[in-house]
């Protein structure tokens, strides 16, 4: 096989290197797609099923040839090369080739990986994502905003998120009184609730009425006032009531978690706040909250502050 004397994505015209347009085209599918998180072999498996060829007559891609293209700095302009890449794009694939380098020995069973609620990003609202490094010693966890236009990075070590989840908790805990509920929808009646009522009313009056149908038309108007009534003070009820029933934390609970939690936030410092399922917010510096003292003790400072 012939072996390409040039780049993959550029060519000779008049004796001046080009970019060639359907290989950069190439190019950018293959770096958007791997920042995507999609795998080395499904990016090699997809070009090689559409018959995109690496070079004229050949579709041999695999996991090596694209590695290759992902970490050539070449196509950020280095060596005189036209840019088919800006930098930024090179070092977000360098990190996340970094990141899955180091992630082999990963627990995912770890309750970090069971939090299912989205974790917001302070300066855009967008959700953030958990990544891991090993190679940094002091904090080995970063979140990082998923709005490509954003440039948000917290660093926040696993222990710390979990153990300031735990105090927030707690504070629910201890005083499940300051959980809200909201007034009862006071409103009139729908009019198919006051149509099966008169129904229901004058079935009544009739001396021979089936007691199957009365029953039947019950039910019916039962449901119909129950779909009525909001979700908001049954969410509050049970929240309260799950709170009400919990025993203060020392250490974190997904179950209970899981339970009670829609929601965390964080600000740019790294303090963590959480949002309860009826859309209360239970910060660190709540002072209707009453703290408790197990979990508090020890956790305060972020191991990834200096």
């Amino acid at each position: 096989m012939k072996k390409r004397n040039i780049p993959f994505g550029y060519q000779y015209q008049n004796g001046v290197i080009t970019i060639h347009p359907q290989e950069a085209a190439v190019l950018n599918r293959i770096f958007s797609e791997y920042q995507k998180g999609m795998s080395l072999l499904e990016i090699a498996s997809r070009l090689n099923d559409e018959n995109i060829e690496y070079q004229t007559g050949v579709t041999g891609w695999n996991k090596s040839r694209i590695m290759r293209l992902i970490e050539d700095e070449r196509y950020t302009g280095k060596g005189g090369f036209p840019v088919i890449s800006d930098e930024r794009t090179h070092q977000a694939m360098v990190e996340i080739k970094a990141q899955k380098n180091t992630q082999h020995g990963t627990d995912r069973r770890s309750e970090i990986f069971n939090i299912d609620v989205p974790v917001i990003c302070p300066t855009c609202g967008g959700e953030m994502v958990r990544r891991h490094d090993s190679r940094f010693k002091k904090c080995q966890q970063r979140w990082i905003c998923s709005n490509a236009e954003c440039h948000t990075v917290i660093h926040k070590a696993d222990s710390d998120l979990l153990h300031d989840i735990t105090v927030l908790l707690n504070r629910a805990i201890v005083n499940p009184g300051l959980v809200q509920i909201p007034a009862k929808d006071e409103s009139a009646p729908t009019v198919r609730v006051l149509k099966t009522e008169n129904e229901i009313a004058r079935t009544l009056d009739t001396l021979d009425y089936d007691k199957n149908t009365l029953r039947k038309k019950m039910l019916e108007c039962a449901s119909l006032r129950y779909a009525d009534i909001g979700s908001a003070p049954y969410i509050a009820h049970r929240l309260k009531a799950t709170l009400a029933d919990a025993e203060p934390l020392s250490t974190f609970s997904l179950t209970l978690f899981k339970r009670v939690v829609q929601e965390i936030q964080l600000t740019k410092d790294s303090t963590v706040s959480i949002n309860l399922l009826n859309g209360q917010t239970v910060r660190k510096d709540d002072e209707n909250a009453t703290d408790h003292g197990n979990a508090e003790k020890s956790g305060a400072e972020n191991s990834c502050q200096d």
